[in-house]
């Protein structure tokens, strides 16, 4: 038990960024957009937010503009293929590559003007506090993971029980039979952009505004594109992708620990661990029909 109780707190914290990702992701791809931006989506929320955080004393207003950052970036997304109907995997990838430039720009210039000023470099961000730390491993978790956790069975509710979510299913399996009913199938997308947007850029100021109080380059780390397996893996429902999610946490979980232990293992062999995981679950769920919505990917 003394093991067990800290490795499922470490579990779910891995898993939030990666479960708030991997929902938005699910409302956009049964909608029938592939966003592989999702890493860039994390990354300016990542940065954004503790930026936001660091400068005004809260969390809570960088959570806020970490979502707006979040939304911001998929807001280009929608632009890009729904108005110039631009390959969604082209700009998905551009996404990504000028998510890593700005925010690493960003950060370079922020550090510059810091020393300038006579102060640390490496700024400080005030960071959510877990809410009973009392109560063990789930008790032991910031309002963040708390509200990770509700998502699930929100969004669960939203796609299968919900009006709008059973019109955003018509879009993404028959665009055009959907647009025939009097769906608008555009506005549709558009909103599930914005709403994939907000929880990948919150998944990401987890990082900075939960965790580690700070902002490195690329602190993401490829979470975005665990949680893109993720959905895959849990074939495009929201119980399934939580539980990839929960599973690839305890995958970075137990790289952590393995390093804790002193294991004479080289640390890039641990690194790899998650990522290997994540290859090997994909590979073996690619082999059944994985569930995906019909018009996935096409404009």
């Amino acid at each position: 038990m003394d093991f067990l109780d800290p490795f499922l707190a470490a579990t779910l914290r891995n898993a939030t960024p990666l479960l708030l990702a991997a929902m938005g992701e699910l409302i956009l791809e049964r909608g029938g957009v592939l966003n592989i931006g999702i890493e860039g989506v994390m990354l300016f929320g990542a940065f954004f937010g503790f930026l936001t955080a660091w400068a005004t004393g809260s969390p809570t207003c960088g959570a806020a503009a970490a979502m707006l950052a979040g939304a911001l970036l998929a807001a280009v997304l929608a632009g890009m293929v729904l108005r110039l109907k631009a390959d969604q995997i082209v700009v998905g990838m551009a996404l990504n590559l000028v998510a890593l430039g700005v925010t690493g720009t960003f950060n370079s210039a922020l550090q510059g003007w810091l020393r300038r000023q006579g102060r640390p470099a490496q700024p400080s961000a005030p960071i959510f506090e877990p809410l009973l730390p009392a109560l063990g491993a789930l008790g032991n978790q910031t309002l963040i993971t708390w509200a990770a956790l509700l998502a699930v069975p929100c969004v669960w509710y939203y796609l299968n029980r919900s009006e709008r979510g059973l019109e955003l299913r018509a879009v993404g399996e028959n665009p055009a039979a959907a647009e025939a009913s009097g769906i608008h199938v555009a506005a549709c997308r558009f909103k599930a952009c914005l709403a994939a947007g907000m929880l990948g850029g919150l998944g990401g100021g987890f990082l900075t505004i939960s965790q580690a109080a700070s902002f490195a380059p690329n602190t993401t780390n490829g979470r975005g594109f665990v949680a893109l397996a993720a959905v895959v893996l849990g074939r495009y429902g929201a119980w399934g992708s939580a539980g990839a999610c929960v599973f690839f946490g305890a995958a970075f979980s137990a790289r952590d620990h393995f390093q804790a232990t002193g294991l004479k293992v080289h640390p890039e062999v641990l690194a790899m661990l998650p990522y290997l995981l994540t290859l090997a679950a994909l590979a073996f769920t690619l082999q059944k029909r994985s569930g995906a919505p019909a018009g996935l990917g096409k404009p």
